[in-house]
């Protein structure tokens, strides 16, 4: 599998929504191909695609000359209208690309403002990140407060796990349990659930910290985000 370094994505006209074409060349063969790639997934409307974005299908490509399958990973919005959930992929991570995604709202309607300010808007960089967020969301919990928790459990798991090289951590349930999936740089997997009653104690401890912004704009909420939280607490 290759990631989206072989593509060349050619901006359509200046809307976010609509489709976008991008030049790929097959990353075995040398086959060259011209696709069209959806700028935006609608889950509410068409619910069977779900399933396709979390198992990572949705982004796969398959050669036809040699049938070697790569994953097109484009910047891309989830929408899931019934949970009022906007989770935009934006593998560009940078916060110029952010920056340039949220200036996007200067054109959007004022029923599209409004009903943005009582949506949850995420922006998030991998496929996995996607399918972290759409899973939390699904588990009726607030990705803020479900980072809060990771941070502590995963401190947790160093102390106990010395010398592990961690290369991603991601939110998962697994037997109606909440934990988290850590996996480490010599390809081991572990599980790790979350002490009982430690989201509860999270959500109260900060509630009042992480209020939801008044502002129509997408946010990274990761690692990073929740080390600042904690950061800026223990100075005060």
């Amino acid at each position: 599998m290759t990631d989206n370094k072989n593509i060349n994505l050619i901006p359509g006209e200046n809307e976010q929504y609509k489709p976008v074409k991008a030049d790929i060349t097959c990353a075995k063969c040398g086959k060259k191909s011209t696709l069209t790639l959806r700028a935006c997934v609608n889950v509410s409307l068409h619910p069977e695609e779900k399933q396709q974005v979390l198992d990572g299908s949705f982004f796969v490509y398959t050669c036809p000359d040699c049938g070697e399958k790569m994953n097109v990973v484009y910047p891309l919005l989830y929408d899931d209208m019934a949970k009022a959930l906007m989770i935009y992929l934006l593998p560009d991570q940078t916060e110029e690309a952010l920056s340039k995604l949220n200036s996007q709202q200067k054109t959007w309607s004022e029923d599209m403002l409004k009903a943005a300010k009582v949506c949850t808007m995420r922006v998030v960089r991998s496929i996995n990140e996607l399918a972290e967020k759409i899973k939390i969301y699904d588990a009726g919990l607030d990705d803020r407060f479900v980072e809060l928790s990771k941070a502590f459990v995963f401190a947790q798991f160093l102390k106990q796990t010395p010398g592990c090289q961690v290369v991603q951590v991601l939110y998962e349930r697994q037997e109606e349990k909440d934990g988290l999936v850590i996996f480490s740089k010599e390809g081991k997997q572990y599980w790790v659930e979350f002490p009982e009653g430690l989201y509860d104690e999270v959500v109260r401890m900060f509630e009042d910290k992480v209020k939801k912004s008044a502002d129509t704009e997408y946010e990274l909420i990761d690692a990073g985000w929740s080390m600042k939280i904690l950061a800026d607490i223990n100075k005060a």
